[in-house]
C-alpha cells in the first residue's frame, strides 16, 4: 500500500517530506508542482474596441492577437453597453446574446472555442466547471446589470485552463511571433432579433468590448536549491469547445453527435422551439431521453430527473438555505436559476459531487469511430444547439 513517501507527483518524482536517497546513493529533491511555482498574471490585451449596436443587422469587430505571456488560462471579455434610450422589451438571451460568433484559435489555426452567440459561452462558464457554483453564474456576479432602456454589463471568460488545481490544460504562449487569435461580432439590435425583443431601443446603445489575459508565470527551474516544474502536467493536453446544431422534428428521433475522437467532459443540450425560443424548447425537450454510446443505452432519464441532478451539482434553482418548502427558488433564466430548454450532462463531479476540479476519471473516452446519440420523442418541431466540451490530452493527466 503506498504511503505519503511513495506517492507520484503529476512530474513523475515521488513526494516526501525531504530528501531522500536515490540510485548511487544521490539525494532526490523533490519536485515543486507547476501551480506553486508559477505566479498567476493578468493584463489587458491591449484589445479595446467600442461599436454602436445596428438595428440594420450585425458586425464584425475584427480579428485580434492575444499578447505572447507565459501559459494561457483564460480570456476575459468585459463586455458594457451604455447610452439606449427607450423602453425596449428583451430576447430571453439578453444580455449575453450581445455578442455572437466568438472564436479563439492557436497560432497554427485551430480552433479551440467556437461559440455561435454570447449566450452560449455564457452557459459554457455556469455549467463547464471553472469556478465553484457561487461565482459559475454571471447572472450572480455584481459586474453584470440591466436596465430598462437596454444598457448592460457582463464578464465571460473564454475557457482555456482545465485545472487551476494544478495548470492542466494551460498552453504555452511564448511566442510572440506566432499568437492566438480572438474573433468576436456584434448581434443585431433589430427587434424581435437575438438582443431585444418586440420593442428594440428608441436609440441604440454603444457597446464596449475589453479583453483580458489570465495566465500563469514561466516559473524558474529552480529556487533555493529546489527544482521546479516548469510547465503545466500533461503539457499541451487542449480543451475544445465546439458547436452543433441540428433540425428536429415532432415524434421521436435518433440525434448522432459526431464530435468524438477525444475525452468528452461536458454536453450541454439547448433545446429550442421553431421561432427560436429556449421558453418553448422547455416544453419540447424529450422526457424520457436516452444517451447511447456504440447502440448500447448508458443512460435513461426524465427530465424532471436530469433537472434535478443538474440542481444537485450546481445548487442552481435550489430555494436559499433555510426556506420552507412553500417558498420558491429562482426562476428559469433568473439570477441563480436553471436556464429554460438547457439540459446539461457532465462528467466533472466525481471530486466532491459539484461541477468541476474534477479528478478526469468520468471523462468520456472516444474515438473517431464512436456512436454517439441521444433519442427521444421531441413534442414539436424546433432546433437543438449541442455544445461538446472535449480533451485532446497529451500525457497522463489522471490524478
Amino acid at each position: 500500500m503506498p504511503t505519503a513517501a511513495t506517492v507520484q507527483t503529476a512530474g513523475g518524482t515521488q513526494q516526501g517530506t525531504g530528501a531522500r536517497s536515490g540510485k548511487n546513493g544521490q539525494q532526490v529533491m523533490p519536485l515543486v508542482p507547476f501551480v506553486r511555482a508559477s505566479m498567476e498574471h493578468r493584463e489587458p490585451c491591449g484589445i479595446d474596441v467600442s461599436r454602436l449596436l445596428l438595428a440594420s443587422g450585425g458586425q464584425d469587430l475584427g480579428v485580434f492577437d492575444i499578447p505572447a505571456y507565459g501559459y494561457i488560462r483564460s480570456i476575459v471579455l468585459v463586455v458594457t453597453g451604455t447610452g439606449a434610450a427607450g423602453t425596449p422589451t428583451f430576447n430571453e438571451d439578453f444580455p449575453f446574446s450581445v455578442l455572437r460568433d466568438v472564436a479563439l484559435t492557436e497560432p497554427n489555426g485551430a480552433v479551440i472555442a467556437q461559440f455561435n452567440s454570447g449566450h452560449d459561452l455564457f452557459l459554457a462558464n455556469k455549467w463547464g466547471g471553472y469556478a465553484n457554483a457561487a461565482g459559475a453564474d454571471a447572472r450572480l456576479a455584481p459586474t453584470t446589470s440591466t436596465d430598462a432602456t437596454g444598457n448592460f454589463s457582463f464578464v465571460l471568460r473564454i475557457p482555456i485552463e482545465l485545472s487551476g488545481r494544478d495548470g492542466l490544460g494551460a498552453l504555452p504562449n511564448q511566442n510572440a511571433a506566432a499568437t492566438f487569435k480572438l474573433r468576436m461580432s456584434l448581434a443585431s439590435g433589430a427587434a424581435n432579433g437575438p438582443v431585444y425583443g418586440a420593442t428594440a431601443p428608441t436609440t441604440q446603445p454603444m457597446v464596449r468590448v475589453q479583453v483580458y489575459l489570465e495566465a500563469w508565470d514561466q516559473p524558474e527551474v529552480s529556487v533555493a536549491g529546489m527544482t521546479n516544474q516548469v510547465t503545466p502536467p500533461a503539457m499541451n493536453t487542449t480543451q475544445f469547445w465546439s458547436t452543433q446544431i441540428f433540425n428536429v422534428s415532432a415524434g421521436m428521433q435518433t440525434i448522432r453527435l459526431t464530435r468524438v475522437g477525444n475525452y468528452v467532459r461536458n454536453i450541454i443540450f439547448i433545446c429550442r422551439g421553431s421561432a427560436g425560443t429556449r421558453l418553448v424548447g422547455q416544453t419540447n425537450w424529450p422526457d424520457p431521453v436516452w444517451l447511447y454510446l456504440d447502440a448500447r443505452p448508458v443512460d435513461t432519464v426524465s427530465k424532471m430527473l436530469l433537472q434535478e441532478q443538474m440542481y444537485r451539482r450546481s445548487g442552481f434553482g435550489g430555494r436559499a438555505q433555510g426556506a420552507l418548502l412553500s417558498v420558491a427558488g429562482p426562476t428559469a433564466d433568473t439570477a441563480g436559476g436553471l436556464d429554460n430548454g438547457v439540459f446539461v450532462y457532465d462528467n466533472t463531479h466525481e471530486f466532491d459531487q459539484s461541477l468541476g476540479q474534477e479528478n478526469r476519471d468520468l471523462w468520456l473516452p472516444t474515438l473517431g469511430s464512436t456512436r454517439l446519440e441521444i433519442q427521444g420523442n421531441f413534442a414539436a418541431a424546433g432546433t437543438l444547439t449541442v455544445l461538446t466540451n472535449d480533451v485532446a490530452i497529451a500525457g497522463p493527466v489522471f490524478l
